[in-house]
């Protein structure tokens, strides 16, 4: 087993329900690829960090705080769409859950420049 399945596995196992957590993890992987969205393997670490958590919030029904959307202006309307999209795998997450998600995809678009 690589380091990097077992960081995963780590991350995961703290979601509360890994087996939720594989299947969105699975889901976003496809999802993303759809996409030709690239991420490095830190930012595929942090994802699955921030996707292990949104499990976890979902699973124990624990709201974030709320955001102030206006710091998102900057993000493209198409990498919310695609934390949106992600987000619905789950039930009981705050709307703004998808701001907070789409950075991970405003990153990734940055190894292509």
């Amino acid at each position: 087993m690589n380091t990097q399945n077992s960081k995963e596995q780590e991350i995961i196992s703290k979601s509360g329900n890994p087996d939720l957590c594989i299947d969105v993890l699975s889901y976003s992987k496809d999802f993303l690829e759809s996409k030709k969205v690239l991420m490095t393997v830190p930012q595929w670490l942090s994802f699955v960090s921030h996707i292990s958590g949104m499990v976890y919030r979902s699973t124990n029904e624990e709201p974030i705080q709320s955001v102030e959307k206006e710091i998102f202006n900057e993000v493209s309307s198409e990498s919310i769409e695609m934390a949106s999209e992600i987000c619905k795998q789950l039930s009981n997450l705050h709307e703004d859950e998808k701001y907070l998600l789409s950075i991970h995809f405003e990153a990734a678009k940055l190894n292509e420049e």
